[in-house]
């Protein structure tokens, strides 16, 4: 059940990126795109957690630990890393283009989320790093390169950016991490949603305001009727959240990234091929690397069942 959920979660990212995508087209800036959105998702959180009573005990446990410091400010932090993602997405795509932006994130994340479940931050526990997970992890990036690999040989390599990246992908893990602690005390995903929204919508605030300081155009939001579903990108990422820091203390970190990463090869598929973005969205690399990668998670899964049942 927790891998279908982290499965549908991965989908929905390949969705939301897709509207984030066209609500960028419009707005000419892709931090206010987001923002605007991010927005739109916090205050249907607040209305959500504060007026549903379960959800508003789930805010108040969350500031009863934090003032009896049993949860840490830190902790509470993790949607930094969702406003980092978004600010550097912006900026580095152009100088590295979609495909080695992609690889290299999800390199990041995968590292890193091996070192998340070995040092048990997550509330799931330790989980070591066996030969096992490390050849899952490395078939998974293969998928996700040969998914990518048409825009791959052209894109340009730099280190700065790549390094960046790479540094964003672990920041986003720490993210889902950190949001599952908090989860931990919540006991209710809507909740810990809202600090993730509202810690990583003040960043992203932050960003913007000092972008458009500095020179860089706000902008131009839709306001027409029919272009309300380029909003819902943030709505989307409510899902996201919410779901992922419920299931994580079930599948722990890497298991959740890599059938994530799953999900969202064959959601994007499938929305290239319901709704394609340009002509040839659909090709035998993005099937093949798909293909890989659902191997490499269901693999995974058989070799661990059976590991388990000999234990």
């Amino acid at each position: 059940m927790f891998s279908l959920l982290a499965f549908i979660t991965g989908a929905v990212v390949s969705v939301q990126s897709r509207i984030a995508g066209e609500l960028t087209k419009v707005v000419h800036n892709g931090i206010t795109a987001v923002a605007f959105s991010n927005y739109l998702g916090w205050v249907l959180l607040t209305i959500l957690v504060f007026g549903i009573k379960r959800e508003r005990q789930g805010f108040l446990n969350v500031i009863r630990a934090l003032r009896a410091r049993t949860l840490r400010p830190w902790e509470v932090l993790g949607g930094w890393g969702g406003a980092m993602f978004i600010a550097t997405q912006s900026t580095q795509v152009p100088i590295l283009g979609v495909a080695l932006f992609t690889i290299t994130y999800i390199a990041g994340q995968t590292i890193f989320a091996l070192i998340v479940d070995e040092l048990g931050l997550t509330t799931n526990g330790k989980k070591k790093i066996t030969t096992l997970r490390v050849i899952t992890s490395l078939i998974t990036l293969i998928g996700v390169a040969v998914a990518v690999y048409p825009d791959l040989t052209s894109a340009q390599f730099a280190a700065f950016p790549i390094i960046l990246v790479i540094a964003v992908g672990a920041a986003t893990s720490l993210q889902q991490a950190l949001n599952s602690r908090v989860n931990g005390v919540s006991q209710r995903p809507l909740a810990t949603a809202w600090f993730n929204f509202t810690v990583g919508g003040s960043l992203l605030t932050l960003v913007m305001g000092v972008r458009v300081w500095t020179g860089h155009p706000f902008g131009s939001l839709p306001t027409s009727p029919h272009q309300w579903w380029l909003y819902s990108g943030g709505i989307l990422g409510l899902i996201f959240i919410a779901t992922t820091a419920y299931i994580l203390k079930h599948l722990g970190m890497l298991k959740w990234g890599l059938v994530g990463v799953t999900g969202q090869l064959i959601g994007a598929l499938l929305l290239d091929w319901i709704v394609p973005a340009h002509t040839g969205a659909i090709n035998r690399y993005l099937i093949i690397g798909s293909v890989i990668t659902l191997a490499s998670v269901l693999g995974s899964r058989y070799f661990e069942s059976r590991t388990t049942k000999k234990s």
